[in-house]
């Protein structure tokens, strides 16, 4: 191996490590985000759902409600102008992933206050759920292939699905949010189809990104969309004539074998 070679080998290191930095960095970050949304989540239970009966509980959560109203505009607003001055560092040259994070941090502090906001208690309920799962989904965007995190999408539509199933009250809030999901593994199928025949890319007009390698096993993508399909209209159809932990098991178990399949081939 003459010194050139050796240099380029080097360089590809060097590039590679640094990616993993930046992947790091990121996964750091979402974790941070993750564990403080968290934690203003349960406090907002505790002190604006479940408030006690007294001067200082009942003042408290009439300014917290207030607060909502604020902390939502406020947030995606802030939010907003963070990331286009990111975009705007991006643009010229500079990295850093500090600003990015700031602002999808502060546009999901609005977008949560408002959910709280409009939904009360089932909106807090559904979203101390919702935020565990967004945290791993980030987890498996940056950590693993983009393979996997279409698989981990369906599974934690599913997931989601059935908790609001189980969780709400039924009627039309609950049919939304099915079909919501349901939409969700009807795209997520869509695009891997569009990327299968573009031959591990998805052509824009004139724009060719590449997403997936040719190696890609698109059947695990369609088979965990049509699955969680069917876990969610049984849930639906059977309800509580089946347990309801039987439904949770479905994609629970089914990302568990997935991350063992492409845990081994990150190796």
């Amino acid at each position: 191996m003459n010194s050139s070679e050796k240099l380029e080998k080097q360089r590809l290191k060097a590039e590679k490590q640094r990616q993993e930095d930046v992947a790091l960095t990121k996964v750091l970050y979402w974790i941070v985000g993750a564990v403080v949304l968290e934690f203003l989540l349960l406090m907002t239970q505790k002190y604006y759902i479940n408030f006690t009966v007294d001067d200082f509980g009942i003042n408290l959560a009439v300014a917290i409600a207030a607060a909502l109203k604020v902390i939502t505009f406020a947030g995606i607003i802030a939010g907003a102008a963070v990331l286009a001055l990111a975009y705007s560092r991006w643009k010229k040259g500079k990295q850093g992933v500090f600003l990015w994070a700031l602002g999808v941090f502060l546009i999901l502090l609005g977008i949560y206050s408002a959910v709280v906001w409009q939904f009360n208690a089932t909106g807090v309920e559904v979203l101390i759920f919702a935020n565990v799962v967004f945290a791993v989904l980030a987890f498996v965007y940056y950590i693993y292939q983009l393979e996997f995190f279409a698989v981990a999408l369906t599974c934690a539509a599913g997931v989601l699905g059935i908790y609001v199933r189980f969780t709400s009250s039924g009627g039309l809030r609950t049919y939304a949010a099915m079909a919501l999901m349901l939409a969700v593994l009807v795209v997520v199928a869509a695009v891997a189809a569009a990327v299968q025949r573009g031959k591990g890319a998805l052509n824009l007009k004139r724009k060719r990104i590449e997403l997936l390698p040719k190696t890609a096993n698109y059947i695990l993508i369609y088979v965990s969309c049509v699955l969680m399909a069917l876990v969610l209209i049984a849930s639906m159809v059977i309800g509580t004539g089946v347990g309801e932990m039987v439904y949770y098991a479905v994609p629970a178990a089914w990302a568990l074998i997935m991350a063992v399949y492409y845990t081994v081939k990150l190796m």
